[in-house]
């Protein structure tokens, strides 16, 4: 447990500094964080402010590397990344994301629904296709639903369950907890915490582990945007100790990625993340690269 604890550490600290040194370079206004009663905090469509409800939807999604089939943790879709502010029920909505790589695709639909002002529901399903010159084609799919409350204007919380199939050899599913937290203006926090198990399987495998996910997002600009990405396994349980975690299990990952948002709802990511290598247990460097794309806000 030394290596989670001080990624943590790490974590919070650099963030803590580097939000300090750009508050005392940025001064904020005196009432610029005032929040009128009864009304949403109002910023520009760029902003990492919330003002309502987000839905971040957990999935995770098999991709080829160079040592062969692993799971990337960081390609969540959210679909709506800045807690845009419900002041009435609204009716079902629905919303669509799609990934192509050189060796896989996917595509998730999206329902979601508010009930009330402050709750959102939703569902979600993703098929996807992976082919390797090892294994040839494989099919998966995800479920997934969950709810998000809007606890104050700048906390909001939110539960959530999924269901891989995972090629339908050893399918898997998880809940967690899920929070949002504005820090300041300019910095959104969010942490997750989730459990995770293997389901029922012809090799007879049971594995199951609890999870934390860290993630930053600081606003520079109206277009620009730091992340820092960390996570870690905090305990893991297998009933065959001579058989390794599956890669799934052990989430144990760091680094960072600049963001850019060309167009008011078209952007890109890119950056290194640092995952654990499911063949030799060892560190490795991952390039995030991927297109981002969020809904349009009404005037």
């Amino acid at each position: 447990m030394k290596i989670p604890q001080r990624l943590l550490l790490l974590f919070f600290l650099m963030f803590l500094v580097f939000y300090s040194v750009c508050a005392q370079e940025n001064p904020i206004r005196k009432d610029s964080l005032r929040i009128i009663p009864k009304n949403p905090l109002s910023l520009p469509s760029d902003s990492a402010a919330p003002g309502g409800v987000s839905v971040t939807i957990p999935t995770i999604h098999p991709i080829v590397g160079k040592d062969g089939l692993q799971y990337n943790r960081f390609n969540d879709f959210t679909v709506n990344p800045y807690l845009m502010s419900r002041t009435q029920p609204s009716g079902v909505q629905f919303y669509g994301t799609g990934s192509d790589n050189i060796n896989s695709k996917s595509r998730t639909a999206v329902a979601t629904y508010s009930p009330v002002p402050r709750i959102s529901l939703y569902s979600a399903a993703t098929l996807g296709l992976v082919e390797t010159p090892f294994f040839g084609k494989g099919n998966y799919y995800i479920l997934n639903a969950g709810a998000s409350y809007l606890l104050t204007p700048n906390l909001n919380a939110g539960l959530s369950g999924m269901y891989n199939s995972n090629f339908n050899v050893i399918p898997f599913w998880s809940v967690s907890a899920d929070l949002q937290y504005l820090a300041g203006r300019n910095l959104m926090l969010e942490g997750s915490a989730g459990f995770m198990k293997t389901g029922a399987n012809m090799f007879g495998l049971n594995q199951s582990a609890v999870l934390v996910d860290l993630h930053a997002r600081y606003r520079l600009s109206d277009d620009w945007f730091l992340n820092a990405y960390g996570g870690f396994p905090v305990t893991q349980k297998t009933n065959r100790p001579a058989v390794p975690m599956m890669p799934m299990m052990d989430n144990t990952h760091y680094g960072g990625t600049v963001e850019y948002w060309f167009q008011p709802t078209v952007g890109a990511e890119a950056g290194l993340i640092w995952i654990r290598d499911m063949f030799s247990g060892k560190m490795r460097p991952q390039p995030k690269l991927e297109l981002k794309f969020r809904p349009g806000r009404g005037k």
